[in-house]
């Protein structure tokens, strides 16, 4: 028969041990979601003001785009900065994103080549056409219509881009990832070059973008932002 102090003795020191682990697991699930809302804000932040850029080339494309249209330095500047960060820093966290969930197995293969394939797509499309921008801008021969319907289908393949990965890519990391996945989809992002348009005060090179664009988001809710 086992002496009742003793029995006592260890269904407390159980009861410590199960708090002990009830919270570090509470601590562990606080940190990932930590993690995970961070890195989920960022992107969401970013694809709000990307979806400002898609209404202003929308806009911006209708005008005229020859050498003389005084809207055309404004689209060379809103394609620089697409090709100079979405291009290399917010697509890259959604790739690596895609592929932890592609081998975690909680994001079908078909999706994630669609996002992987529309990135590509984006990077390719977004530098042809800042270089026939820039020509337009040296009064070289071309079909100012073809560049206008490039921009308007540049815009739409961007903002169809943003609304697959809020539908689809960002409930799955959110469901699937580990504290670990979220860390890796991070990356050294957190030490990157901060936003040139958005982050603080916007570069030089951008003053006059950010300036309509702030002009424009006045007559825009940002709860519908696609």
């Amino acid at each position: 028969m086992v002496p009742i102090g003793v029995e006592d003795a260890d269904l407390s020191s159980f009861r410590v041990c199960l708090s002990l682990q009830h919270g570090t697991m509470m601590k562990a699930n606080e940190v990932r979601r930590n993690v995970m809302s961070t890195v989920i804000a960022r992107l969401h932040t970013e694809h709000v003001r990307l979806a400002r850029l898609v209404r202003l080339l929308n806009h911006q494309s209708c005008l005229r785009t020859d050498a003389s249209a005084p809207n055309i330095a404004l689209l060379v500047d809103a394609l620089c900065y697409l090709t100079r960060f979405p291009d290399v820093s917010h697509h890259v966290i959604e790739d690596r994103m895609v592929d932890v969930l592609l081998a975690k197995k909680a994001l079908s293969a078909e999706v994630g080549q669609e996002i992987e394939s529309q990135h590509a797509t984006l990077v390719r499309d977004g530098r042809d056409l800042l270089r026939d921008l820039e020509s337009a801008v040296r009064e070289e021969n071309m079909s100012q219509e073809l560049v206008d319907i490039r921009i308007r289908l540049y815009a739409e393949r961007l903002r169809h881009n943003m609304v697959v990965e809020e539908l689809t890519l960002f409930p799955a990391a959110e469901k699937s990832l580990s504290e670990a996945d979220w860390r890796t989809v991070e990356g050294a992002s957190s030490q990157a070059r901060p936003d040139p348009l958005f982050d603080n005060e916007p570069d030089e090179r951008f003053a006059e973008l950010f300036r309509v664009i702030t002009a424009e988001a006045t007559t825009v809710s940002a709860e519908f932002p696609f």
